[in-house]
């Protein structure tokens, strides 16, 4: 499999490679998708649960405070 990367993502790859903590980008680039999927693995369930909770729940009137609620949940998350 072959991947193209952008200039900034190919210069993060060099650099990782170079530093000497990464054998070869091919190295670099594995560690990445682990991390992805890790992250993957803890969002989804969270995600799920939220949207099962707005489903369930009653409905809120949006107001001038829900917004601020909102982003608060979300960094929570």
């Amino acid at each position: 499999m072959q991947i193209m990367l952008d200039g900034p993502l190919e210069t993060f790859v060099t650099e990782k490679v170079r530093s000497g903590r990464y054998v070869d980008a091919a190295e670099v680039v594995r560690e990445a998708l682990r991390m992805l999927e890790r992250q993957y693995a803890v969002e989804s369930p969270l995600l799920e649960a939220a949207l099962l909770e707005g489903v369930r729940d009653e409905h809120v009137p949006y107001n001038a405070g829900t917004l601020d609620r909102v982003r608060q949940l979300a960094d929570v998350l």
